[in-house]
């Protein structure tokens, strides 16, 4: 056996879904970025979903949201790209059923359009990013924090020595 056959083939498919729902205050924005990796063999499968969001604020128009696309696609991507994976039960928009015909699949399209609801996996993959950043931020704060007080007892200690030494 030769280390070429020893070496399982990673097979990627990646599909991208932008949703724009209203939250209640504002309009926001939700790429999911799912991925399906098949193994070498048939049983190693993962679907895996990573999520960015962007709050826009007021209704954004169509040409809007294609600019703000063309602009900021690549950092929302980014974004995605950078988030904590989250496991997924299923690819978006597979189904065992075959593939139905244009016409159908525009008026599925513009009723999903309607909808427009993003996935929970999305949902949870955002929570995931939010999660993380959190932890992030509070590690940093608390390390700042000692930093500060590190700082301000070697000043009180260095103040004492000067003021001993004077007598």
């Amino acid at each position: 056996m030769s280390a070429s056959d020893s070496r399982s083939t990673v097979l990627a498919c990646i599909s991208a879904q932008f949703t724009l729902y209203f939250d209640g205050r504002f309009w926001v924005g939700v790429l999911e970025h799912h991925e399906l990796r098949h193994g070498g063999d048939a049983i190693s499968r993962a679907i895996t979903v990573r999520a960015a969001r962007h709050v826009f604020g007021a209704e954004p128009s169509d040409a809007e949201l294609y600019d703000f696309l063309l602009t900021h696609g690549g950092a929302l991507i980014d974004r995605a790209a950078a988030s904590p994976p989250v496991p997924a039960s299923r690819p978006v928009g597979s189904s065992s059923t075959p593939r139905p015909n244009p016409k159908r699949a525009a008026r599925q399209a513009a009723k999903e359009a309607a909808r427009a609801r993003p996935s929970t996996a999305a949902q949870a993959a955002l929570a995931a990013a939010r999660e993380e950043t959190a932890t992030r931020t509070s590690r940093d704060r608390s390390r700042r924090r000692r930093q500060k007080a590190d700082e301000e007892w070697a000043r009180r200690r260095e103040r004492a020595k000067r003021r001993h030494r004077g007598r």
